[in-house]
């Protein structure tokens, strides 16, 4: 009879399927009260479920635009990105798309497309903002740091961007 060699088994909670080692994922219930809030950009935001939470699969924030505010075109080249539209008007442009749109719009923006937003509507707007992988909250937690600070310049705006694979085009 033929000897068959040895079976390895991996521990589901410690290797993924490809092998590669993994973190111990917990799960997580953030209240609005222990969201961690945020000001990039002038902009109020709270950080619902951080990267480090989710071992680094998602990021979800959420984001009060007042009338008139949106950031210009802007691209992720590491990051899928989902806004959920809670309450107000948004126009938004992803790719060659662009619509004007209220609560309970779901978008999805695929890496490397450019994309923007703008509250259109006369009253405060917000969405959540989802990435995937996580990291948008350290790229904001960053640009709020950055704000707070005495040294908030164009140019460290940028470098930040970079440093999180985002790029606004018309900045070059």
């Amino acid at each position: 009879m033929k000897q068959r060699s040895p079976r390895s088994f991996t521990n589901p909670k410690t290797r993924s399927n490809n092998g590669a080692k993994t973190s111990q994922l917990q799960a997580t219930i953030v209240k609005p009260e222990q969201a961690l809030s945020i000001n990039p950009f002038g902009l109020d935001m709270k950080v619902l479920l951080s990267t480090e939470a989710t071992g680094g699969a998602i990021s979800v924030l959420m984001a009060w635009h007042k009338p008139g505010e949106g950031p210009p075109d802007h691209v992720h080249f590491s990051q899928e990105e989902m806004f959920f539209i809670v309450e107000g008007t948004y126009e938004l442009t992803v790719g060659d798309q662009t619509s004007t749109v209220g609560p309970g719009t779901v978008v999805f923006i695929p890496r490397n497309v450019v994309h923007r937003f703008k509250n259109v509507g006369d009253t405060t707007a917000c969405m959540l903002d989802w990435t995937l992988p996580g990291g948008q909250d350290h790229y904001f937690k960053a640009i709020s740091e950055l704000a707070a600070s005495d040294g908030f310049t164009g140019e460290k705006v940028m470098e930040i961007s970079k440093k999180f694979n985002t790029n606004f085009p018309a900045a070059h």
